[in-house]
């Protein structure tokens, strides 16, 4: 293994294998070192095989947002079959299943109002999302689904989350159709696992297992420590891209010399989400029988009941169903003293919404899997929102450090797709294009 090259790349996510790829296609030495002994990031796939055949398990990233081209991109030259979500939604509310009402329509108008609203005030006017509310005296009726669902959808806190965001993402969002959703169906981490072969197959350099622990750099000249006791070394490059999640720049786990305070002043401007997922196996659909007949399910929503949101992956008829919880919601289901102490919470919402006693959930329940990306050394939380007054925090994360220093990742996006795959993909590809650029290339 060598220790020079003219590129270090610090993260096997979606942004560092995008800018990891590009790079060594072009003819640079290039290294990308992870922590994690797998490439992917917080797209994690676990594949298991249940009664009804194998099962692939989205643990992190799941959907793939409309038709964003970064992603569509690799997609078709991965040769990966995507579907899309399809099915009805069913809501649980005053102890009553049935569809859902007119709530989703007011929640919609809601933004909508939001938005024309935001464009009258002065240029950089920024409040809140509750702030919001409050101002415009928004009735508790409509107003409380709507932060409910602003917190839900971007892991994010109502008395955080900035107004001028959601503009910025709601129209970033009707350009390439977000209200479609579509799954990998090999699993998302099929993804990765291209990009990381074809970085390979160009002649880029896949540490893995090595957690990158400081930085050292300069104008033209970094060294990285990776490893820990008789495993460390130090690789060395004329420049280094950081991926690392916004968590982990927050938490400041990777030591910096000299530090990047603008950077890091910048990431502690913007907020890091949490939410709590859990996937449940069951030997059948059960919601499918009587009195439900619910065969064609597609989102449960029980705005009520922790958790809030669940899905299951129709038209893929897997006897699979996710509960999900984002923003202060997702602390009450990760604040659950063990992680059996969840499972029993989502199992008892269950049992609630589709009147099955629990004995009988219990007995038909095959596996359950769950990871926490807040308790996560290398994620620090699920991913990124901007806070008000914040809205210009991630374009000043792109901005290279003396030519030599590079940082990339879905916190750094500056379209409006902030917290998603395809962001993370075009931050690293836009990364690729300065650094190449900055060696002449």
């Amino acid at each position: 293994m060598r220790t020079e090259y003219d590129v270090l790349i610090v993260g096997a996510g979606a942004a560092g294998l995008a800018a990891g790829r590009a790079l060594a296609a072009a003819g640079r030495r290039t290294a990308i070192v992870e922590a994690r002994d797998r490439v992917g990031g917080r797209i994690m796939t676990l594949h298991t095989a249940g009664a009804a055949g194998p099962i692939p398990i989205e643990l992190g990233a799941e959907f793939i947002h409309g038709l964003p081209k970064s992603s569509w991109d690799i997609l078709g030259e991965a040769g990966l079959s995507v579907y899309e979500l399809a099915g009805s939604d069913l809501l649980y509310a005053n102890g009553r299943l049935g569809a859902p009402g007119p709530a989703q329509g007011a929640t919609h108008q809601v933004l909508e109002d939001m938005i024309e609203w935001l464009a009258q005030q002065p240029p950089g006017f920024d409040m809140s999302f509750a702030d919001y509310l409050r101002a415009r005296a928004i009735d508790e009726s409509i107003g409380e689904p709507a932060a409910r669902f602003v917190e839900g959808f971007n892991a994010a806190d109502r008395h955080r989350i900035g107004i001028a965001a959601l503009a910025k993402q709601q129209g970033a969002e009707d350009l390439i159709d977000t209200d479609r959703l579509f799954r990998v169906r090999a699993g998302y981490d099929a993804l990765p696992r291209f990009l990381a072969d074809q970085f390979v197959r160009c002649g880029g350099e896949l540490v893995l297992g090595a957690p990158v622990h400081r930085v050292v750099w300069g104008r033209g000249s970094v060294a990285l420590s990776v490893g820990a006791g008789a495993a460390s070394r130090e690789l060395r490059a004329s420049r280094a891209l950081i991926t690392a999640p916004l968590g982990v720049l927050q938490a400041r786990a990777i030591e910096f010399a000299p530090p990047p305070e603008e950077i890091l002043e910048q990431a502690a401007r913007l907020a890091m989400g949490e939410a709590a997922r859990i996937v449940l196996i069951f030997r059948d659909r059960f919601w499918r029988e009587p009195p439900w007949c619910a065969d064609e399910l597609g989102f449960l929503f029980a705005p009520s009941e922790l958790p809030a949101t669940w899905w299951t992956p129709m038209p893929d008829r897997a006897p699979a169903i996710t509960g999900w919880a984002g923003g202060p919601k997702a602390a009450a289901l990760r604040g659950a003293a063990t992680r059996s102490a969840a499972l029993a919470q989502c199992l008892t919402t269950l049992s609630k919404v589709f009147g099955l006693p629990r004995p009988e959930l219990d007995a038909l329940l095959e596996s359950w899997h769950f990871h926490d990306w807040c308790a996560d050394a290398y994620a620090r939380g699920a991913y990124s929102y901007v806070p008000a007054g914040a809205l210009d925090a991630p374009e000043r994360m792109t901005r290279p450090l003396e030519d030599t220093l590079y940082f990339a990742g879905e916190h750094t996006d500056v379209t409006g797709h902030w917290g998603t795959v395809h962001a993370a993909l075009a931050a690293g590809s836009r990364a690729a294009a300065a650094i190449l650029a900055s060696l002449g290339a």
